[in-house]
């Protein structure tokens, strides 16, 4: 049983990654994850400076003065054509990217998915049909025991308190929302629709036994996995 911070959507607001490492090296954090949209802006190179020249180098600092695990990965808002500056500082020890991919945590297990159900949205490098979606997770999720293992997916499942658009329209996937019917996993973290908590009231739902938060665009949240409990920490919401 772990305890871990989470946050996503930051779309490169430096005073909440700062926030987020000020909180992650408290004694009781087990580990922090980053759930996607890391960067801002439209222009790749902006972006590839964002993580060449702050967000990689602070990382380091974090994992070198801290030695705690850092979990990333993009999210449909960040160019795929930066993601090899991730896998280097994979490639170094300096973080665990979870893109499509299973990482540990001592006994738990972190998967993360970055890919999303399709949008009106600009950039389409993270973007798949609900079939493609189906076929990831079932290949994903092979010989993985759910109870041990926390997803991260950028989108949200379908039709749910996590999903609402301010038009109240509902534009999770569907795909993954029936992986977690199936599955079961205790936890699953979402971001991707940024409004969701104010439309619906909430940041969590219960979809069988599995827990699932979308915590919004920058807030940080608090994860006790013994007692299934979620603390959010309100200066950081940034919607």
């Amino acid at each position: 049983m772990v305890k871990f911070l989470y946050v996503t959507d930051i779309h490169g607001t430096r005073s909440i990654y700062e926030r987020m490492f000020k909180l992650g090296k408290a004694p009781d954090i087990d580990f922090i994850i980053f759930g996607g949209d890391l960067t801002s802006g439209i222009n790749p190179r902006g972006q590839k400076f964002f993580l060449t020249f702050y967000l990689v180098p602070r990382l380091w600092i974090f994992r070198k003065r801290h030695k705690k695990t850092v979990f990333i990965m993009m999210g449909n808002d960040d160019y795929a054509s930066n993601s090899k500056i991730l896998k280097k500082a994979d490639r170094c020890r300096v973080v665990r990217l979870i893109h499509n991919d299973i990482r540990k945590a001592g006994k738990t297990k972190v998967v993360g998915y970055p890919f999303i159900n399709e949008t009106p949205f600009l950039i389409k490098d993270w973007e798949k049909t609900e079939e493609e979606i189906e076929n990831d997770l079932e290949y994903l999720s092979h010989e993985i025991d759910p109870n041990k293992t926390i997803y991260v997916f950028h989108a949200p499942p379908y039709n749910t308190k996590l999903d609402i658009m301010y038009n109240k329209q509902h534009m999770g996937s569907k795909s993954i929302r029936n992986f977690i019917e199936k599955e079961q996993p205790s936890i699953s973290l979402h971001g991707h629709i940024h409004e969701s908590p104010k439309m619906s009231g909430t940041i969590k739902q219960k979809i069988g036994k599995t827990l699932c938060i979308n915590p919004g665009s920058g807030r940080i949240i608090k994860i006790d996995t013994e007692k299934m409990t979620v603390e959010k920490i309100e200066d950081t919401e940034n919607f």
